[in-house]
């Protein structure tokens, strides 16, 4: 196991009269040194990581736990979902509404970097003020409660693929400089996060880094994935009209259920489905394993590189409809159908940036979500590393 002690002797053991280092090779001082700072940073780190009880939050906080961090988790008042964090020993779990300034003053008390995942993805009945109050202006409290307490090392907003108008993507792939018109509630209030982020940073001098996650999706979430059940409450998305965050790829184009419907007959609700373009190109979505998700947050807390700066994290690359729905099939032995649309919607993002700057280098692929899910679904005493978005 590596340990801080055991860094040091090595960055300090030589010979009379011998540099240091010499007999290594020659990335190995910088390693350690890197090794070191890091380990430095989680002895004294005490990180505050909100929505905790959430897909990507509860995993989080197993990681920094792990890593030896101090964790302070915030949930939400009566969360049935907090019971993910129970087995975690040394945890800190505070209850606390994005709503409620004086409960993130306190949450924040004590506090070097904090983590904000909390946020609400869909609308539902919730009225359009609520839903920017708890996306942009829980944001702006939790801030507020940062500087209330004496600032923070590093505050690292969780944003989203969301903030590029996902509808109708101004280009492919899209990058951290593609233009973040949204024109939904969703991506609207979450790019309301990432400006009053930066303006506080400005005003107070919190160092921060931002992640925009593309979909992400824990290995279980995956097995209904491209089923023909899943296809249909995709398209019928489009009901919800001007609400829905990908409005714009419905817009003007009524009729996809019924090409759908007739396309696929009687088949069987699990049946793998996949949509192409009028060119027969299939349609295509970037994903990220729940767990690459969690590696991408993590190097945007730790990694100095990461400081002021933004991030895409998804897989190593997008998945093709064709290849998802034919990894169902192949899996599960169901068949396979590519149901032709008047579109083609590929919603994809670079990774170059954070690949480069902070080293992420995502390791799961959309059919290793399904091959380790299907796996412990059929054994339940297959030991997985994540923790379900749902118990």
């Amino acid at each position: 196991m590596v340990t801080r002690s055991r860094c040091l002797r090595a960055l300090g053991r030589r010979k009379a009269g011998q540099r240091p280092f010499v007999g290594l090779p020659m990335r190995w001082p910088s390693m350690l040194l890197l090794l070191v700072v890091r380990l430095e940073l989680m002895i004294r780190m005490k990180v505050l990581v909100t929505g905790a009880s959430g897909r990507v939050g509860a995993n989080m906080v197993k990681r920094l736990v792990r890593s030896g961090c101090a964790v302070r988790a915030m949930i939400q008042p009566e969360d049935p979902q907090g019971k993910k964090l129970t087995d975690m020993a040394g945890l800190d779990v505070v209850e606390a509404d994005l709503g409620d300034q004086s409960a993130l003053d306190s949450a924040c008390r004590g506090v070097t970097h904090i983590v904000h995942l909390g946020a609400q993805l869909v609308r539902r009945d919730t009225p359009v003020d609520r839903f920017y109050d708890v996306n942009a202006f829980g944001t702006l409290r939790l801030l507020e409660a940062a500087v209330r307490n004496g600032g923070v090392e590093r505050f690292v907003l969780a944003s989203t693929d969301g903030t590029y108008r996902p509808g109708n993507p101004p280009e492919v792939p899209l990058t951290e400089r593609s233009p973040q018109e949204p024109a939904d509630y969703y991506g609207t209030s979450k790019l309301l996060g990432e400006i009053i982020l930066r303006n506080h940073s400005a005003q107070y001098g919190i160092p921060f880094s931002i992640v925009r996650f593309a979909t992400v999706v824990s290995p279980e979430e995956a097995l209904s994935r491209f089923r023909l059940y899943s296809m249909r409450a995709l398209l019928s998305r489009a009901k919800l009209e001007k609400d829905s965050n990908i409005w714009q790829l419905f817009d003007g184009r009524p009729g996809l259920s019924r090409i759908l419907d007739e396309s696929v007959g009687d088949a069987g609700p699990d049946t793998a489905v996949g949509f192409t373009g009028p060119d027969g190109e299939p349609w295509s979505l970037h994903m990220v394993d729940v767990r690459d998700a969690v590696d991408g947050v993590y190097r945007a807390l730790v990694d100095p590189a990461a400081l002021g700066g933004v991030f895409n994290i998804a897989g190593e690359s997008p998945t093709s409809h064709e290849e998802g729905a034919s990894a169902l099939s192949e899996v599960f032995a169901v068949p396979k159908i590519m149901v032709g649309m008047p579109m083609t919607w590929r919603l994809e993002v670079s990774i170059e940036s954070a690949r480069k700057k902070i080293g992420y280098q995502p390791k799961y692929g959309f059919r290793e979500m399904v091959e380790v899910a299907r796996a412990a679904a059929l054994d339940t005493s297959v030991d997985v590393d994540f923790i379900p978005a749902r118990l």
